[in-house]
């Protein structure tokens, strides 16, 4: 995600109008002097930012020299290679484009198809599709599997893509207007449909239009209602109907909520905060979360304490579905409501990214380098949870399979449903974990597909097509 809109920061090596933090992400942009687009320039700019920004200070090489590194994409590699072995900056840092950035987290536009994919042994299926994309165009639902997919040379079968390109990079291809791929799928109810499809500007809607917010009957006492928001990402436009959905809740008497982060990858840090504003009447001016960044940037250390809405509620308990794909700023949010509200995780354990990016823009060049530059904790100061949320909540863990047969916020979807349980218990039906084995991820033989350079979009969104 980004952290505050319009952070102003002043560095020596670079004149620095940082723009949005981001999810566990950063600000826009730091623009460096000069107006040289040259590959040496690329990586110097790369490099001088990474020495003076980088949250990892310590993992960085003692020497670097740019004439070794064929582009400015092959240094940052180099760079960050040990804070990626180490599992701490998981392609968290990576260069885009100020159009593609901007245009994802301001309006939640991208160039693909429009759907989200997740692989289970080697078979891909799509748990979301996006409104009026080419995908919902072309039939895609929530449940379908591709099975086949024809990039010119006829149809091959997912078995033997995914054996070659198990990132899926080749068979999509790139995120350019126009690129046409012939897809095979089944939908859920086992009918096999053949569509082309041709890649445009797809807008993401961050709370589906039809089932995105839901309110539900509490099944141990009927009478009880329970608020359910969807929320796929954090970008700028999520802000009108959170507030309309956290406004419905607080008319309604509602102190029981689900929060649905199961696909979310982050996104802005000012709505990350919006959303724990929305939940945080009975705490305004008590701390929400702390930013740190490295030690020679101490002086740009910052808290953030909750600030009363309108339409803030006073939850009594919430629970977040999660899957391996909720991370960033979705993690920010449930780290920092820990302190103050009773919350638990439900469906699979979190990915893990306590950490987010500003970003660095070179003066006269398409570019933008989006730069781990800072850590976020909780009031009590816990943070660090590169492994995943659930080890910091023993106990209130609780598994469940993401249940790609019905829709998100549908009472009977298996996570939705033990969400409902744990509202009206207090206790898991079975949690992340299992004495002497630790905290498991649920659902291990599913992944997303995470491009090792991936477009914006693709960066909060793994599995985003």
């Amino acid at each position: 995600m980004r952290f505050r809109p319009l952070l102003l920061i002043t560095a020596s090596a670079l004149t620095t109008a940082a723009l949005v933090a981001c999810g566990g992400g950063g600000s826009g942009g730091g623009v460096a002097p000069g107006g040289s687009c040259s590959t040496t320039n690329q990586k110097q700019f790369v490099l001088d930012a990474t020495r003076e920004w980088y949250l990892f200070q310590e993992l960085l090489p003692a020497s670097v020299s740019i004439g070794n590194f064929a582009t400015a994409q092959d240094l940052l590699d180099g760079l960050t290679a040990t804070a990626r072995a180490q599992g701490k900056d998981r392609f968290f840092s990576y260069l885009t484009t100020p159009q593609a950035d901007s245009s994802f987290l301001e309006e939640g536009q991208y160039i693909g198809f429009g759907f989200r994919s997740s692989i289970q042994g080697n078979r891909l299926f799509v748990p979301d599709v996006y409104e009026a994309s080419p995908a919902s165009d072309g039939g895609f639902t929530r449940g379908a599997e591709i099975t086949a997919v024809n990039s010119g040379s006829g149809f091959v079968p997912m078995a033997t893509i995914l054996a070659t390109d198990p990132n899926l990079e080749q068979a999509f291809g790139p995120a350019t207007e126009g690129i046409q791929r012939g897809m095979r799928f089944l939908r859920p109810d086992g009918q096999q449909v053949e569509v082309t499809m041709t890649k445009r500007i797809v807008t993401i809607l961050p709370v589906p239009t039809v089932g995105g917010t839901a309110i539900l009957a509490m099944p141990s006492n009927p009478s009880v209602m329970v608020g359910y928001i969807n929320l796929r990402t954090f970008i700028s436009t999520a802000e009108t109907p959170l507030r309309s959905a956290y406004g419905d809740f607080l008319a309604r008497g509602i102190q029981n909520i689900i929060v649905d982060f199961r696909y979310n990858g982050g996104g802005l840090v000012s709505i990350a905060e919006l959303v724990g504003d929305l939940h945080g009447s009975n705490h305004a001016g008590d701390v929400f979360s702390n930013t740190r960044f490295n030690a020679a940037k101490a002086s740009h250390n910052s808290v953030r304490r909750f600030q009363t809405q309108p339409q803030s509620v006073a939850p009594v308990r919430i629970a977040f579905i999660t899957t391996g794909g909720s991370a960033s700023a979705s993690e920010l949010v449930i780290n920092s409501m820990k302190p103050w509200a009773e919350v638990a995780i439900v469906g699979a354990d979190t990915y893990g990214k306590p950490v987010g990016q500003f970003g660095f823009d070179l003066a006269g060049c398409d570019l933008r380098l989006r730069l781990v530059t800072f850590k976020t904790t909780n009031a009590n100061n816990e943070g660090d949870y590169f492994d995943g949320l659930a080890s910091t909540l023993p106990g209130f863990a609780c598994a469940a399979m993401d249940d790609l047969s019905r829709a998100p916020g549908d009472a009977l979807e298996t996570s939705t449903s033990e969400a409902l349980n744990w509202l009206g218990t207090g206790a898991c039906g079975q949690v992340m974990s299992a004495p002497g084995l630790g905290f498991q991820k649920a659902q291990v033989t599913t992944r997303l597909p995470t491009s090792r350079v991936p477009t914006p979009a693709q960066a909060y969104l793994p599995g985003l097509f």
